[in-house]
């Protein structure tokens, strides 16, 4: 079965890259929700300094401007991410049953030589003992009596 085996590591090979996009993605996804985060939080501080000084609160409404255009990028970003998640998770997932079939095809294989092997085994062990009965019926002197 070294097919099998070989179809076994190269789907075991693939659904590896595959659990790696997914991670890398998942590593994007929480960067643009790290970077949301933080633009909520300059955002929060730059209100707070607005509302001290005087001086800064002119160009606040601008700074939210831009920083509401960021964070609506940084959410169109991450939605597309999520999207590209639930792609490579269905592949991992394709990926997964594929390998599955083939183990259980090796398996079974294996299951069926194993039996093969104790039919062949208990075969052998039954001509042994039917051979020792035969030649002590026909060893003289034994004779039932």
């Amino acid at each position: 079965m070294r097919g099998v085996d070989g179809l076994i590591r190269l789907w075991k090979w693939r659904l590896d890259e595959r659990r790696r996009i997914v991670v890398d993605l998942e590593i994007m996804r929480a960067g643009f929700e790290r970077q949301m985060d933080k633009l909520d939080e300059e955002l929060e501080h730059e209100r707070r300094v607005a509302t001290l000084h005087y001086d800064s609160s002119f160009g606040f409404s601008n700074y939210r401007k831009m920083n509401r255009e960021r964070r609506a990028n940084a959410e169109v970003a991450r939605d597309e991410v999520i999207d590209r998640i639930a792609a490579a998770q269905e592949e991992v997932n394709a990926a997964f049953r594929e390998l599955k079939k083939y183990e259980l095809v090796l398996e079974n294989w294996e299951r069926r030589e194993r039996q093969k092997q104790e039919r062949r085994e208990q075969a052998e062990m039954d001509e042994a003992g039917l051979q020792g009965f035969r030649r002590r019926q026909e060893q003289p002197g034994d004779l039932p009596g």
